[in-house]
């Protein structure tokens, strides 16, 4: 399974050579994976969706295929790849047909208080099991 966000693509994110920066392909990444969050909606998502969305970055691999040379909407698609007690790492595809982008990005939840690694909550767990296809 997989969740698709067509992220827009605007002029003043190429480069001279006229591609899409390559920095900011982790921008689109990020607003897919905020965009995949946001779907989740309800006053039980609400409370367990603010919790989980405290997380850091701990990698983020990319390897660039082709470079992007217009303006527009830029498909990017996230799986769930694995998820540990603390962290999670999703893949990640950029374009349709032709793939700009391709890599993975892991995330760790932390605790508010003590900045320090924090288990997913059971909410969480079950929308990235949708995601990775694995079953609750």
């Amino acid at each position: 399974m997989t969740f698709t966000y067509h992220s827009p693509v605007f002029f003043d994110e190429f480069d001279p050579n006229g591609h899409l920066h390559n920095a900011r392909f982790a921008v689109h990444v990020e607003r897919a994976q905020t965009a995949l969050f946001e779907q989740y909606d309800g006053p039980a998502a609400a409370d367990a969706r603010a919790e989980d969305l405290l997380y850091v970055v701990r990698e983020l691999h990319c390897e660039f295929l082709a470079p992007v040379h217009t303006p527009g909407l830029l498909a990017v698609t996230l799986t769930g790849r694995s998820i540990g007690r603390t962290s999670a790492t999703y893949e990640f595809t950029c374009g349709t047909g032709t793939i700009y982008a391709r890599g993975h990005r892991v995330i760790v939840k932390v605790d508010p208080a003590t900045g320090r690694p924090a288990p997913w909550s059971d909410w969480y767990r079950t929308i990235f099991a949708e995601l990775s296809g694995a079953t609750t």
